[in-house]
């Protein structure tokens, strides 16, 4: 059934700071490209315009803050904006969220109560920022000793095997990666090969997802053992280097995709990406369900004296990316990363910041999104040199960080 919000609006009208709410008509929310599941009101002057999104069932956090802050940004065109977010239930992670903005748009949240009188009640201030909130980051990521523990004894030399092999591979910049019960052999963050945990044995293949030919996924899908000898199985070790083959010639002719590219860059600079940043490392926990926080595998983790520093690439959808970034941010502050530091290391603690690195096409849509936030300085954008595809970060050496960055609107 479909809810009559205005007399919800004009019932309640203590909870908002105007009245006279107006429906945005159909013809303008197609316009705008904002989905008919959620319903948008707008009232307010030059001064202040103010702004509902309301969601009558269940809704996808990312969703929800991203068409929320494009109404606002609509509505506002530049002015000073309220934007309310009106839902069923919200999570510390979202209320965290809206609580970043403050610039020149701002957002509240409203618990709407179906069946009860009234049935609107606003999140107390307090309770955006939950500083007693402890979310736990998940299981610790596993190591070649504990998979060792794992495994019968023939699995176990076997596995030790496999390791030297892909080793071996560093030079080619290959590295391991290990997920829930497997293994993965990523050359940036292209899976190659993987090693699946089955009881106390494991399976070995190729993996080849990252292309869409199919002439290619045959030739390189090949299933690895261990032979007599000690060594991996001939046509195993053919499918991996070709595999290496024909990625390096992808880079070095172009038709590598940016995002590939761009990892691979991030992962194995030497130069401006160490000064800067540090080490790289794999973010060192794996989240109990996935859907806890979205798309934290795109997102770089670097150490140095004793900083944790987060990259996030946006080379596509500024906006998108941003709103997901605020979703990460405040993921990662209930982790207690900013205080507790890493596992084993806690002396390399979070510097609060997630660094957008970005095109310059797209420079000025992340400072607006940057115009809406209470701390901007939390959201450093990053410009990547015109020519980074070819060049890596070679015009970046000897740049002092306020050369680098664009820290504020």
């Amino acid at each position: 059934m479909k809810i009559n919000w205005k007399e919800i609006w004009d019932a309640n009208p203590d909870i908002f700071v105007v009245s006279g709410w107006e429906e945005c008509p159909e013809e303008k929310r197609k316009g705008w490209h904002l989905p008919a599941h959620f319903s948008y009101f707008s009232s307010g002057d030059m001064n202040l315009r103010v702004g509902i999104i309301a969601c009558q069932g269940e809704y996808k956090e990312e969703e929800f803050l991203l068409e929320g802050i494009i109404w606002g940004s609509r509505l506002g065109n530049g002015a000073k904006t309220l934007i309310y977010f009106v839902a069923r239930d919200f999570s510390p992670i979202f209320l965290g969220a809206i609580a970043k903005l403050g610039g020149s748009l701002t957002a509240k949240a409203v618990y709407w109560r179906e069946k009860l009188t009234p049935s609107l009640y606003p999140v107390q201030e307090k309770n955006y920022y939950q500083a007693s909130f402890a979310l736990d980051p998940g299981e610790l990521r596993a190591s070649w000793d504990w998979w060792e523990r794992q495994l019968n004894p023939v699995a176990t030399n076997h596995l030790k095997i496999i390791r030297t092999y892909f080793e071996g591979l560093a030079k080619r910049r290959v590295r391991t990666v290990f997920e829930k019960n497997k293994i993965l052999f990523s050359w940036g963050r292209i899976e190659i090969a993987e090693v699946k945990k089955k009881g106390n044995k494991f399976e070995l293949s190729t993996k080849v997802k990252w292309t869409r030919n199919k002439i290619i996924a045959s030739k390189f899908l090949k299933t690895g053992w261990v032979d007599y000898s000690g060594k991996l199985n001939d046509e195993f070790c053919r499918a991996i280097t070709g595999i290496l083959e024909l990625l390096e010639n992808m880079e070095a002719n172009g038709s590598l995709d940016p995002k590939d590219l761009l990892t691979l860059k991030l992962i194995n600079d030497r130069e401006f990406i160490t000064n800067y940043f540090g080490q790289y490392f794999e973010y060192p926990w794996l989240p109990k369900e996935r859907s806890d926080i979205p798309d934290l595998n795109n997102y770089y983790f670097f150490a140095t004296d004793n900083i944790l520093n987060v990259l996030y690439p946006v080379l596509d959808k500024p906006l998108v990316r941003f709103v997901r970034s605020l979703l990460v941010f405040t993921y990662l502050e209930y982790t207690g990363l900013a205080q507790k530091g890493l596992p084993g290391k806690p002396e390399i603690k979070w510097n609060n910041k997630i660094y957008l690195l970005s095109n310059l096409p797209y420079r000025d849509e992340l400072r607006l999104c940057q115009s809406w936030l209470k701390q901007a300085e939390e959201f450093p954008i990053f410009i990547l040199p015109d020519d980074w595809k070819t060049e890596g970060f070679k015009k970046l050496k000897g740049l002092t960080q306020r050369q680098a960055f664009v820290l504020t609107p």
